[in-house]
């Protein structure tokens, strides 16, 4: 076929002799195209040629190759057959099962927000107490504080190289009493007026100040 500008018009053709030297020259062309697709791509690819006159197609990669193809695109097609056909009332069920898994997510999330919010206005000083909660209520902080108490002793133990922490106190632990320092009893005399460096008389000796502290009293 002669070539003109702008490409090969594409077309039957006609001529016999011509016809077949194209399928001759082209089919190895497409089957390197295929293998440069299912390569680059890396996609499932087969190809599958009837020529003029053979009972045995042409087949690539393999036959097993293609035989597997085939069975996928049909058990596609026997999947989307089967959701076409789908009723109305199974239609609606399969919504309702969809809206219920969604509820129980948001419901969730939701609480987890509530026990985070009460547990902040406790530490906060806003709450005093929890009494005014109900059982349910109760028992979903208890959890939520465990849970967070687990994850605190995790991280420590991630922090510390996996040294075991002794258990958390269920209860609080009363510090102990404070011990008061004794007090002792001020009987000095006030203190004398100030003298001049060579004036010592009148000053209290070493020996009558401990006898003060012995006795209590000065001479």
């Amino acid at each position: 076929m002669a070539r003109r500008r702008g490409g090969i018009k594409i077309r039957y053709i006609m001529d016999r002799a011509e016809r077949k030297r194209t399928l001759e020259k082209r089919l190895p062309n497409l089957l390197k195209k295929a293998r440069e697709f299912a390569v680059l791509c890396d996609v499932p690819t087969s190809l599958l040629v009837y020529l003029p006159g053979k009972d045995q197609p042409v087949v690539w990669p393999s036959q097993e190759a293609a035989l597997d193809v085939v069975r996928r695109y049909k058990e596609v097609g026997d999947l989307q057959r089967f959701k076409n056909n789908l009723d109305g009332a199974e239609f609606i069920r399969k919504m309702i099962d969809k809206a219920k898994a969604e509820l129980c997510t948001v419901q969730r999330q939701t609480r987890d927000k509530e026990m985070n919010l009460l547990i902040d206005d406790f530490f906060a000083g806003r709450r005093r107490s929890f009494d005014d909660l109900s059982p349910e209520v109760f028992a979903a902080l208890e959890s939520t504080v465990e849970k967070k108490l687990r994850a605190v002793t995790a991280r420590q133990q991630e922090l510390l190289g996996g040294a075991v922490l002794p258990p958390l106190p269920t209860q609080l632990v009363q510090p102990p009493p404070l011990v008061m320092a004794p007090t002792f009893s001020s009987n000095l005399p006030p203190l004398p007026p100030a003298l001049d460096a060579s004036d010592v008389s009148g000053l209290t000796t070493t020996d009558e100040l401990q006898a003060f502290f012995m006795n209590g009293d000065l001479p």
